[in-house]
């Protein structure tokens, strides 16, 4: 497949979307006049109406302006065919993506840097779409069954879908910039293999091995920028903006680490029972009448009980480690910054080639790409934890 077939992807959920964007489209955020909704003060509202998609307004852009909700709600979730439509696609591409970065593995290409961040790219890609993807389908169902609690839980499943995503969108950020860095030290060393050549100190293969390393970076890095901009649509489209609107993109919010020394386990799991839309069915559904199946449904109440509470068992302990790798990435990116202040000191004294001083710059983006990394999988741990307590049970978290 193709490299941009991320945005084959995103050109497929457009084109899903288009009928809803045709009728629907004009009340975008900040694209026409509309009555302040019920209960939404004018500076929430206004807000929401700016060019800005930030992680506390998601729930609301979804609930006002994603355009098949809206069409959901205004013909009785008529237009919950479109959303099949997008999660049938969604997931052929999902597994074109995994292929592409099982190819890439195999081929030996992810050995390099380079090759190491596309894949990463190409499958945390694949993952956040995937959860989406999931996310969507079971409250497409329970949504044609009853509007109104339908609505409540495909807002809520929405948002968690579209918060996965937005992680994604900056954990491709932040690869960015070690890839645009990546080129940098890449040219120069082709640069001064150039230099060499002409001084008989290098041979021509020396020159187009290091010509090839910087195609390759050039070519990781284009694929990311389209990774990138592809997201950035799909968020777009997903919280009401137009096809070709470009948002900014608003970055994840920063966790007081105090929080994760007082979760309550016990306490969480007994509102996740509490809250969880299954259970809420479960609970809520008539038995035959008969003792037997009075005795079935409270088996399968029991049942379905047990497993919220392992699910929260693994979803604390999900939260738990990936503290640990963050805190541990704390721990390698202030070492790498004392050592980049040793290499910036020599460099000035003339001390260090260029060459060896981007190298070194680019292993202090490394450990803070780590640590962005880090941050961003225990931010995602601990907000999948909190869709939990909430009655969302999220894929990763099953």
């Amino acid at each position: 497949m193709k490299k941009n077939s991320f945005l084959c992807l995103c050109l497929s959920a457009s084109l899903a979307f288009s009928p809803v964007l045709t009728a629907y489209g004009a009340l975008g955020p900040g694209e026409a006049m509309q009555s302040i909704p019920e209960g939404v003060s004018e500076e929430v509202w206004n807000r929401l109406n700016d060019q800005t998609i930030e992680f506390d307004e998601v729930s609301n852009l979804v609930r006002y302006f994603n355009p098949d909700l809206k069409a959901g709600l205004a013909s009785g979730f008529a237009a919950v065919d479109g959303v099949q439509q997008v999660y049938d696609e969604m997931r052929l591409h999902v597994k074109d993506l995994n292929n592409q970065a099982k190819n890439l593995k195999d081929s030996g290409a992810a050995d390099t840097v380079s090759g190491m961040v596309e894949y990463m790219t190409l499958t945390q890609t694949a993952k956040a779409y995937s959860k989406m993807a999931d996310e969507m389908k079971p409250g497409v169902t329970k949504a044609k069954k009853s509007i109104d609690s339908g609505t409540d839980m495909m807002v809520k499943r929405m948002t968690a879908g579209v918060n996965q995503m937005m992680i994604g969108y900056h954990s491709a950020q932040g690869n960015r910039a070690l890839l645009q860095k990546l080129l940098e030290a890449n040219t120069a060393a082709y640069e001064a293999q150039k230099l060499r050549f002409q001084q008989s100190m290098a041979t021509e293969a020396d020159v187009l091995a290091a010509e090839k390393e910087v195609l390759s970076a050039r070519s990781s890095l284009t694929q990311l920028e389209n990774t990138i901009d592809s997201l950035g649509r799909m968020l777009g489209l997903m919280t009401g903006y137009s096809a070709d609107s470009m948002p900014q993109i608003g970055q994840i919010p920063q966790l007081d680490l105090a929080v994760f020394s007082s979760l309550d386990l016990e306490g969480d799991t007994q509102k996740a029972i509490g809250n969880n839309y299954n259970l809420i069915d479960l609970r809520r559904a008539k038995s035959d009448g008969t003792t037997t199946g009075t005795e079935i449904k409270g088996a399968e109440v029991s049942q379905a009980t047990q497993e919220v509470t392992i699910q929260m068992q693994s979803m604390y302990q999900a939260v738990m480690q990936t503290k640990a790798a963050y805190d541990a990435s704390c721990t390698s990116y202030d070492k790498a910054v004392l050592i980049n202040g040793k290499s910036d000191r020599a460099f000035q004294l003339g001390m260090m080639s260029r060459v060896a001083y981007l190298q070194s710059q680019m292993a202090l983006l490394q450990a803070e790409g780590a640590k962005q990394s880090a941050y961003n999988s225990l931010y995602q741990a601990y907000d999948t934890y909190q869709w939990a307590v909430n009655g969302i049970i999220l894929q990763s978290g099953r």
